[in-house]
């Protein structure tokens, strides 16, 4: 059976390599760091998935879903918009969540094969796979017992890898926090700085106004003394 392509698109190298690794041998991962890139890929390799940072630079995620769908062979691509700050995404886009799925990180990596394979109808192959394969076991149990100790080997492995994939998200998670509140302060600070801006220019105009007015005040009393002083002789 053919892989199924997922899209990555994703800003951070860190979870683009993770969710990579977690999709390793299961479908065939594709990357792009920015909405831009992104959208220039899924339009030359029509992926069957895409999973979709929100926060990103140039283009955020719902912006980059917008352009997609735009095209005939990525309207009804399925998409799983995934970010720390739901926060940000409900600002752009109203609860309930239409047009794309929505995944909070950090999550677990069964979660997002799970999501991935309920989009894809992946869920009866899989079963039936598994079932052959545990058919196909059976006649072999015997033998494949030393296998037992590599699989419980292999078990561990894998959940130090969860371990440190959850790391790793929690890591982008505080720091996407971070800079979020970082600009938030800048954010306000400009507004300050913009209102205090303001405030200084009206009283420049309120001072220049009252100058123009004693300006005319004076010529005008100049000019009624040199009146009087040019006036008719006795």
């Amino acid at each position: 059976m053919t892989s199924k392509k997922v899209l990555v698109i994703d800003d951070s190298i860190m979870i683009r390599k993770m969710v990579k690794s977690i999709l390793a041998g299961k479908f065939e991962v594709l990357e792009a760091n920015d909405g831009k890139t992104g959208l220039e890929v899924a339009r030359r390799s029509s992926p069957d998935l895409i999973l979709l940072d929100f926060v990103m630079p140039k283009y955020n995620g719902y912006q980059t879903l917008q352009a997609m769908r735009r095209f005939d062979n990525l309207r009804d691509t399925p998409v799983i918009m995934i970010s720390g700050l739901k926060e940000q995404v409900a600002e752009h886009v109203p609860e309930p969540f239409v047009g794309f799925e929505f995944l909070e990180k950090p999550f677990e990596s069964e979660v997002l094969i799970e999501r991935i394979n309920n989009l894809l109808h992946l869920d009866e192959a899989m079963v039936a796979e598994t079932a052959s394969g545990f058919s196909n076991g059976m006649a072999t149990a015997t033998a494949a017992a030393p296998a037992a100790a590599a699989a419980e080997g292999k078990g561990v492995i894998e959940k130090i890898s969860a371990m440190e994939n959850l790391l790793i998200q929690g890591i982008e998670n505080l720091i996407q926090r971070e800079v979020a509140m970082k600009v938030n302060e800048l954010l306000e600070l400009s507004r300050q700085q913009e209102t205090k801006i303001a405030q200084l220019e009206k009283q420049i105009a309120h001072l220049s106004e009252n100058q123009n007015k004693y300006l005319n005040f004076l010529v005008q009393g100049m000019k009624a003394i040199q009146t009087r002083l040019s006036g008719p002789k006795a």
